[in-house]
């Protein structure tokens, strides 16, 4: 069996019920959790920060298009585009600290 993602998988998948799992299968499967190599990220970091740009750029476009509704006397259509704004000003500064902290904010956790 190679180490890779998806050992641990494999191994359940192999083993069956890990209710009915014997103490030597728990210490192998318990040992190909410390050996195998975490999943790695999605998007790495320096991916995350090209995210972010992008959102930013996103706020500076929103928050124009608001600005010139409000001078128009758009009040109701300039908070939806400031809100919209905002929204993309909160997922840059996610998209910042990289992809997990990014991933947590766009689900909620």
């Amino acid at each position: 069996m190679t180490l890779d993602t998806d050992t641990l998988n494999r191994f359940r998948d192999q083993h069956g019920d890990p209710t009915q799992w014997c103490v030597a299968e728990f210490d192998s499967y318990i040992t190909l959790g410390d050996i195998t190599p975490p999943v790695p990220p999605l998007y790495s970091y320096a991916e995350m920060q090209v995210v972010a740009a992008d959102h930013e750029r996103s706020a500076v476009s929103q928050q124009s298009v608001a600005n010139r509704l409000a001078a128009d006397g758009h009040a109701v259509a300039a908070g939806i585009w400031r809100r919209g704004a905002q929204e993309a000003q909160r997922c840059a500064a996610a998209a910042r600290f990289g992809f997990p902290h990014y991933e947590a904010f766009l689900n909620g956790w």
